[in-house]
């Protein structure tokens, strides 16, 4: 009796610990644009349709430009699930 009056919080507290880190807060999306000439990840997934169109971003900072949206860093291959109106980014 007496170990399990230390040893419940000692638990509880190692599981505090262990669940702090466990969360995913930072999840990346894995959608990258070309901005200023370099990769720049989106931070919200978009182009979720089930098309065979590409993938295209506007960002309301600069809203003339319309960026294609990529899977990788590299900038090579073009992400599909897009429609005729680029997807509008408050980034």
């Amino acid at each position: 009796m007496k170990k399990s009056k230390i040893l419940m919080p000692v638990m509880a507290f190692v599981m505090a610990i262990g669940l702090a880190f466990a969360n995913k807060a930072n999840v990346e999306s894995g959608e990258w644009v070309e901005r200023n000439g370099m990769p720049y990840q989106l931070q919200n997934e978009t182009c979720t349709a089930p098309t065979t169109q590409n993938c295209q971003v506007i960002f309301t900072d600069d809203p003339n430009t319309v960026h294609q949206v990529f899977v990788d860093s590299d900038l090579k291959e073009p992400k599909s699930g897009g429609s005729n109106t680029p997807y509008i980014l408050n980034e």
